[in-house]
């Protein structure tokens, strides 16, 4: 479609105007930047667009609520995808550049670092309106009044009819005018400075959901439901038992002030039948169990590493499993898993199975993925819960699960555990992955899912130079090897996995680490960066290598595709993130200089 665009009004918002501690209301717009436009009209993405997403747009952090990360768009496809060129790119503001972008009628809207949102012609990279919180400019995360290192991360927004809802470094939750970016309502969630916000937000039956990471604070985090017209929080679900609450007897008798760090600061997936929301926990802190006095197999430590599935409208919890208990290794099973329709018949003898349930074989509404940074799929009925089976991508890919039964109910092994002083523990995968929180994808096509994992391992030792505390997070010391039971150099991988059997039906490695996300389309391509700076097309068929250029810097965020005017784009972050690795020293693995590529065919 052609876009119109005009001098409407600023969408420049500062810090000193948005963040009060209730919500506030936008006001009159100020003047115009210069060269700020604003859109003439904007077409209101609507609840049942969102169910049944366009082709030709990406309107949410994975496509759809099912977290896919796949597009039925086919222009461009394994027999034409070595032409792709560079059609545009243009530079990020400077932080953690791991964002998702969303199009829509030929508009991009990009998070970017430190809760700025940018609105794109998504069809030449032109700038038409910038929202911004000036954290970059103000923000010194050392000394000054944000205690959290992790608050320039900004992955996600969400389109709601004419809004677009997004989250910010302070811990805010803001609606803004698609049209203008200008602040329609903002709310605080309270622990400003010490509860990052860093994957965003999603909308379900007029119901914002955003979790919340707390690793460097001195309390737990939660999930809150918010009405999307004024901000209003509606629930907001705790995940460390109070004292006499369930769950409770599990920590071990430490005091409830002592429990630190649990959040759930993944991707959020939403099941339109069944009406269920999922989301996942993370570990605790500090990570030696010793320094938390709670040592002992018994101690599971109830709400970390756990899968919820609750209603939207309410915040009740209708199940929930706990798929890695009593955490001394920074796993934070808090990452996106599938929403699939599938028969289930796991494979016993697959590559790394772990455990099967008692399934019959019947197509089942399944909840499958590799929740943690732990290297394991794990799958569920998705409406109640009911464990189906449990793989690692490889047979010795860990070594934390001693065992899982037919429950889906884990043994850790305790040989790798901190249950003393002065003692280090080799585990695999390393607490950086594994995998992280860069997605998979799945193609419903071919029943596949494809996970980006690397395969290294961690030597750790719990500091004794220092008292535990908030700002010291899990307070330990690591360093990090090349899994040693691999018969090649090469750490970074992608699998492909049928979501019925757990069958492997390929495998890519490469030498560099593999920290970014895949995109999967009806073109029988997919597309991944890596830590060695190439962006990558692979055959969805047979993970061949079919295309890869060269970027700036490393793979950093998500890749996008989408089409306006009848031409097909990809769009790919790159800058600032993890990736490099100490086993690859010779790996050319640039970090910084914040982009967003966007290539296509030639026209």
């Amino acid at each position: 479609m052609s876009l119109k665009f005009g001098h409407v009004a600023s969408a420049t918002v500062l810090a000193s105007a948005l963040f009060g501690a209730a919500a506030v209301f936008a006001q009159d717009a100020p003047p115009l930047r210069p060269g700020q436009l604003a859109l003439d009209s904007y077409n209101p993405v609507t609840a049942e667009m969102l169910l049944d997403p366009p082709a030709a747009d990406w309107l949410m952090m994975r496509g759809n609520y099912e977290n896919w990360g796949y597009s039925r768009l086919d222009q461009i496809n394994d027999g034409n995808v070595a032409d792709l060129q560079l059609a545009w790119a243009r530079g990020i503001p400077v932080g953690a550049n791991q964002g998702a972008p969303l199009v829509h009628d030929g508009v991009m809207f990009l998070p970017a670092p430190w809760g700025t949102v940018q609105a794109i012609n998504a069809a030449t990279g032109d700038l038409i309106w910038e929202f911004t919180t000036g954290g970059q400019q103000t923000v010194d995360t050392t000394n000054g009044p944000i205690f959290n290192s992790l608050v320039d991360r900004h992955r996600s927004i969400f389109l709601w009819e004419d809004m677009v809802i997004t989250t910010t470094y302070q811990n805010h939750i803001v609606a803004l005018n698609a049209q203008t970016g200008q602040v329609i309502w903002d709310i605080d969630r309270g622990d400003s400075g010490q509860v990052a916000s860093t994957n965003g937000p999603i909308v379900v039956n007029g119901v914002v959901i955003a979790g919340s990471s707390c690793q460097f604070a001195g309390f737990g985090c939660y999930v809150t439901g918010h009405d999307v017209t004024n901000g209003e929080e509606l629930w907001r679900n705790e995940f460390i038992p109070r004292p006499g609450e369930p769950g409770d007897e599990t920590w071990g008798g430490v005091p409830f002030e002592n429990r630190w760090c649990t959040g759930a600061w993944g991707q959020i997936s939403y099941d339109a039948t069944l009406n269920l929301v999922y989301y996942g926990s993370t570990g605790i802190c500090p990570a030696a169990e010793f320094q938390r006095n709670q040592v002992g197999a018994e101690v599971t430590l109830a709400g970390t590493n756990t899968r919820f599935a609750v209603r939207p409208d309410t915040g009740e919890i209708v199940w929930s499993h706990q798929v890695l208990p009593n955490d001394n290794w920074d796993q934070e099973c808090t990452f996106d898993m599938f929403l699939i329709d599938t028969p289930v018949n796991p494979n016993a003898n697959a590559q790394g199975m772990l455990a099967v349930g008692d399934v019959t074989g019947e197509t089942r509404r399944t909840l499958t993925g590799m929740p943690c940074k732990n290297p394991v799929y794990w799958s569920f009925d998705a409406a109640t819960g009911e464990f189906l089976y449990a793989k690692a991508t490889w047979a010795e890919a860990q070594n934390l699960y001693e065992s899982i039964n037919g429950d889906g109910v884990p043994t850790m092994n305790r040989e790798v555990v901190l249950d003393e002083p002065g003692e280090e523990v080799f585990f695999c995968s390393s607490f950086t992955g594994g995998r992280d929180w860069p997605s998979g994808a799945y193609d419903p096509t071919r029943n596949v899912m494809f996970m980006p994992t690397t395969d290294n391992c961690t030597y750790m030792s719990a500091r004794m130079d220092r008292e535990p505390a908030p700002n010291f997070v899990y307070n330990t010391t690591t360093r990090g090897v090349l899994n040693p039971a691999k018969d090649n150099d090469n750490t970074g991988r992608i699998d492909a996995v049928n979501a019925e059997t757990g069958d492997t039906l390929w495998t890519w490695e490469t030498r560099a680490r593999n920290y970014s996300p895949i995109l999967a389309t009806a073109g029988n391509v997919l597309f991944n960066s890596g830590a060695d700076r190439y962006f990558r097309a692979h055959s969805s068929e047979t993970g061949d290598l079919l295309w890869e250029t060269r970027l700036g810097s490393r793979g950093s965020g998500y890749t996008v595709t989408y089409e306006v005017d009848g031409r097909q784009y990809v769009a790919t972050m790159a800058g600032t993130t993890l990736g490099g690795a100490a086993v690859t020293p010779e790996v050319d693995d640039a970090n910084g200089f914040n982009m967003i590529y966007v290539f296509a065919l030639p026209n």
